[in-house]
């Protein structure tokens, strides 16, 4: 049984970016992930093309000479600079472009240094890779939405047979579009949180996640189980464009034997094939049991998460490294910028 919740999920038409974690609301929202953290904007446009970039600017926790440097990260999520629109035979003038008004861009904003999230699914990567060095946090999962059946074509037998025990033991799925139930998605998050001992970082207030159903209207939705009544677990997820996202998962663990997470990824999928969506994106695992659980909903190739870093002061950068060993120490040698670590 499937019901509703104030059924909405309609996004607009005009789709100017790829993917919800360009959209500039979403960095703007997300600045507060950041300590002291403003939203910015990067934007080259040109007859050549257009070239869209969204950072957080921070305050560099260590001061030199009584100034105050500054580094950039990409907003929570994926992302980095894109190129919306542009002439392929010109793409490479366009990013030579990019990187001359970027460098001066940094350098009159006394940028030390530069983290970018890069997307794993739209490989945004490859176009700037020779601006950055690359560190490899792994691999991300997606499901493939475009064939015939997803739930034969990409669900393992396991998988298959875990979303038929879910039906067979009553459990019931919810979409709620407007956060109605937040305190609810809360209830299961904070008890996913305690048990897996989560990074403060992805940890959401309650109030952040109600105010999110304002910002991103139409763009995302809760995903409930419920057993008897009783909300058992939920996913948040996101959509944008062709893509779902797999953002939050929550889950009360008295009723794990339920297998309440297939159903969800089962009626994700069915509502991201419903709503024309190409892709469902998993996300990372850091553990091997959530790596196996998500990898039995696809036969698709894990995707490659890199991390792009480079320096655009070295002189300061340096000088920064050296001034945080000599007050309070550096407890991480393999951080980067080593003068956060």
């Amino acid at each position: 049984m499937i019901k509703l919740v104030a059924d909405s999920g309609k996004e607009p038409l005009d789709l100017i970016y790829p993917d919800i974690y360009f959209l500039p609301e979403w960095g703007k929202f997300y600045e507060t992930k950041e300590e002291q953290g403003e939203h910015a904007v990067f934007e080259v446009e040109h007859e050549w093309g257009h070239i869209f970039y969204q950072f957080i600017v921070r305050p560099v926790p260590v001061r030199l000479e009584g100034l105050t440097y500054f580094d950039i990260i990409t907003p929570y999520g994926f992302s980095g600079p894109v190129i919306l629109s542009g002439n392929p035979e010109k793409k490479q003038q366009l990013i030579e472009l990019f990187e001359a008004q970027f460098g001066d861009y940094c350098k009159e904003h006394r940028i030390v240094t530069e983290y970018v999230r890069f997307s794993p699914w739209l490989k945004n990567r490859l176009d700037f890779k020779a601006l950055y060095d690359f560190r490899d946090n792994g691999h991300v999962q997606f499901i493939d939405l475009t064939g015939e059946d997803f739930f034969m074509d990409q669900f393992a037998s396991v998988s298959r047979g875990q979303v038929r025990k879910a039906l067979k033991n009553d459990v019931e799925v919810e979409f709620d579009y407007t956060g109605e139930h937040v305190a609810e998605f809360h209830r299961l998050y904070m008890m996913t949180v305690t048990k897996n001992n989560i990074d403060p970082y992805y940890v959401f207030s309650i109030e952040s996640l109600r105010q999110s159903f304002e910002v991103f209207k139409g763009k995302q939705f809760f995903l409930f189980a419920k057993h008897d009544g009783r909300y058992i677990s939920c996913s948040f997820i996101l959509h944008y464009g062709e893509y779902v996202h797999y953002h939050l998962t929550a889950n009360d663990p008295a009723y794990s034997s339920l297998s309440g997470n297939s159903l969800i990824v089962y009626e994700m999928c069915r509502w991201g094939v419903e709503h024309g969506k190409k892709e469902v994106q998993l996300g990372g695992a850091p553990d091997k049991r959530l790596y196996r659980f998500k990898r039995n909903f696809n036969k698709t190739e894990p995707l490659e998460l890199m991390m792009g870093k480079r320096i655009h002061d070295q002189e300061a950068y340096d000088s920064l490294v050296e001034a945080k060993k000599n007050t309070v120490g550096i407890e991480h040698a393999g951080y980067f910028p080593l003068y956060r670590g």
